[in-house]
């Protein structure tokens, strides 16, 4: 059985953490450690917590962390390294320890913030990408700025998140009409908008005075959000609801699935709400538009005020229902756990000995 170890910067619930850590399970030639880069906050879940799964930590000083990781790898450099958008210094940390066997996930769209870290991390890249480690990417647009931004190397598999499960599945009964309940999932967390949201929930409200909102998920800008939902006055409508592991359940009891993310590498949240047979409004990034090609309906444009748009769309809701009815139909092929699991066996499999 191939030892494959798995390379998180956090712990804490993220698109791929919560899957990674529920999926472990369903590789049957393979058993699984974890390494975490960032230690686990007080108070803070750890989607591993409960797997019996053996987890390392690093540190929150990037040096005893690169330190801690090259120490780990050395241990066990001949076995599947599956590394999770770490970035070159601890790609590089890797291969100084010796590891042959790696798998790159690209999970992200964003490599630098300023021109000296992209002087800096570019070519560090190019060092660290050596033939023999494996890319894969999450989309197509992961893909390509990847390819634009990093390395123009050709071989960058793109495979799916695996959200198609049986776990996402609409409600047996049909939802009630009355109150319309609009939610947000996700990490509390910069690049999601969620200033924005609430403003947006609130302008909203005060048209369509039937509507709540609910906001679920932790992360740093829980307090901000707080105090903005205070400043408004919206803490009778809007409403931090913090982490729930039943998921599925908060998308079938909810009417609309609000997501205004201003970048995402794919968007986990988006398909698991479809596959709930719950209606979507994102924002038109590039993410979105691959993930929603076919259903337009579900995007909102760049141009125009948000909540106009949003508001037009719930006054026709039948149509974003059934949009969403044949989308979950789509979706559950397209973004199947068992295509994501057979593609990922078949990679771990594929080194050499």
């Amino acid at each position: 059985m191939r030892r494959v170890h798995l390379v998180h910067f956090y712990s804490a619930p993220g698109g791929i953490e919560v899957l990674s850590s529920r999926l472990v399970g369903s590789f049957s030639g393979h058993s699984f450690r974890v390494f975490i880069i960032r230690p686990r906050a007080e108070g803070q879940v750890d989607v591993y917590a409960e797997t019996g799964i053996p987890v390392t930590y690093g540190s929150a000083n990037n040096a005893i962390a690169l330190f801690r990781l090259w120490r780990y790898v050395r241990s066990h450099r001949n076995d599947v390294f599956h590394l999770f958008n770490l970035g070159p210094y601890f790609l590089l940390a890797l291969r100084l320890a010796g590891a042959r066997r790696i798998l790159y996930s690209i999970r992200g769209t964003r490599y630098w913030s300023n021109n000296l870290q992209r002087i800096v991390r570019r070519p560090l890249w190019r060092v660290a990408l050596s033939q023999n480690i494996r890319v894969i990417a999450n989309s197509e647009y992961s893909r390509q700025v990847f390819l634009e931004k990093v390395s123009r190397r050709s071989e960058v598999d793109v495979v799916y998140n695996p959200v198609g499960s049986e776990r996402f599945a609409p409600p047996a009964l049909e939802r009630r009409a009355g109150m319309m309940k609009i939610v947000y999932v996700g990490r509390l967390a910069p690049g999601k908008n969620l200033i924005s949201w609430i403003e947006t929930a609130a302008a909203i409200h005060a048209i369509l005075d039937n509507t709540l909102f609910e906001i679920y998920g932790s992360g740093p800008l829980e307090q901000q959000l707080h105090d903005k939902i205070t400043s408004l006055s919206a803490g009778s409508y809007i409403f931090l609801k913090g982490y729930r592991s039943d998921i599925e359940n908060v998308f079938r009891e909810a009417d609309l699935t609000l997501f205004l993310s201003e970048y995402e590498s794919f968007g986990n949240v988006v398909v698991e709400s479809i596959l709930c047979g719950t209606p979507v409004i994102a924002s038109g990034i590039p993410s979105m538009q691959e993930i929603f090609r076919g259903y337009p309906v579900f995007l909102l444009s760049a141009e125009g005020d948000i909540a106009g748009q949003v508001i037009a769309r719930l006054r026709d809701y039948e149509t974003l229902l059934s949009a969403a009815g044949d989308a979950c139909r789509d979706f559950r092929k397209r973004f199947s756990e068992e295509a994501y699991i057979k593609k990922l066996d078949a990679i771990y499999n594929s080194f050499n000995d």
